[in-house]
């Protein structure tokens, strides 16, 4: 019975949010988070490879804050510096210290501005899905849904420096808006919609050349393909430049899954579309749930890759954080250059508010 209502709880993600009528409920604004050790299988606790990833570490992470959760976009700065965004417009930060599972001078706090006023108290107004840093200057960018945009927001996000609703975002399903964002070398920006449906093939994307949050950029239109049943939920540059992206599904007979796939964006024009390899999938009974955030760090010369979830604010999701090694080699035999599996080859394999002043420390 609880399977089943957990299941049914997953539903929540899948509907546009109804807007919160009435006054915002009273808030907990602790500051602590606390972190607990998880295993890739918990009823293989040896098993440690999924696909191309080699599983590093992970953690469930809880607070007893009001606005701790539902994070759509991460950011991994140096020395284990993480900044989680949430889809109610909330910044989570914390130094990850691994050697005692600790989240170190952590904050939890929103955004200094948003798309509609504070107290319009609904996740629609703020549901922020999509971020990105520019070490030189200290700006990020965030993709908001329903209220389609892309702001900037200077260093610390101390203030929103500008903001544009791009037109063609506004044509997007409401609750399919800037899911995922990637800034490629050349400077041009990369925007993905969830669910907008592409003419030809796959869903609508946007190649921004110029800053997405001026009115001056130039926006033109591509697509991309997700894994068939899946769709992207973020997206970010490996350091050669490859695109690495997260997909994610849900049905109610096999619950969560993710994907993680490998992409070759230095291709991309206007008109085209973007398709990627998949090298790695969590499905049960791995440890999953709606994953929908993603980072690269680097160690040494051995890439790794974050992976954190989105609970929805939900008693039966969690929010988890994992913590893996790319393994290159194999990565490299399965690259995108091979010839893509058709539709029935996959079937057939299947078979089956602090201050922001401690933003930078």
């Amino acid at each position: 019975m609880i399977r089943v209502l957990a299941c049914f709880s997953l539903l929540f993600f899948l509907v546009p949010v109804t807007f919160i009528h009435g006054p915002e409920p009273k808030a907990n604004i602790s500051q602590y988070i606390n972190l607990e050790p998880i295993q890739l299988d918990a009823d293989n606790p040896l098993r440690k490879t999924v696909g191309s990833l080699e599983f590093l570490a992970g953690w469930k992470l809880t607070s007893k804050n009001s606005s701790f959760g539902g994070f759509s976009a991460m950011l991994v700065m140096p020395e284990n510096r993480f900044f989680l965004l949430s889809d109610m417009g909330s910044l989570t930060g914390f130094t990850l210290n691994q050697k005692t599972n600790r989240a170190e001078r952590p904050f939890i706090a929103p955004l200094p501005d948003g798309p509609s006023k504070k107290n319009e108290f609904a996740k629609r107004n703020w549901d922020a899905e999509s971020l990105l840093h520019d070490p030189d200057t200290g700006q990020f960018w965030v993709g908001f849904e329903h209220h389609h945009s892309i702001w900037r927001y200077g260093r610390s996000f101390a203030r929103k420096e500008a903001a544009r609703k791009i037109s063609p975002m506004q044509k997007w399903p409401d609750n399919g808006g800037a899911e995922a964002m990637l800034r490629l070398e050349d400077n041009r920006f990369l925007i993905f919609s969830e669910s907008a449906r592409a003419k030809k093939k796959g869903y609508q994307a946007l190649i921004v050349d110029g800053d997405p949050a001026e009115d001056d950029a130039i926006v033109q239109s591509f697509s991309h393909s997700p894994p068939d049943g899946f769709r992207i939920t973020d997206a970010t540059l490996l350091p050669d430049g490859r695109a690495l992206l997260l997909h994610r599904r849900f049905t109610a007979f096999q619950g969560m899954s993710a994907i993680l796939s490998i992409a070759n964006p230095s291709k991309i024009s206007p008109g085209t579309n973007l398709q990627s390899r998949p090298i790695a999938t969590l499905k049960p009974p791995l440890r999953v749930d709606n994953m929908e955030a993603l980072a690269v760090t680097q160690e040494g010369k051995e890439t790794i890759i974050w992976i954190a979830s989105d609970d929805n604010f939900n008693a039966f999701q969690e929010t988890i954080l994992m913590k893996f090694r790319l393994l290159e080699g194999k990565a490299k035999r399965d690259n995108i250059h091979k010839k893509p599996e058709t539709p029935s080859e996959d079937k057939e394999k299947a078979g089956e508010k602090p201050g922001f002043s401690s933003l930078e420390s």
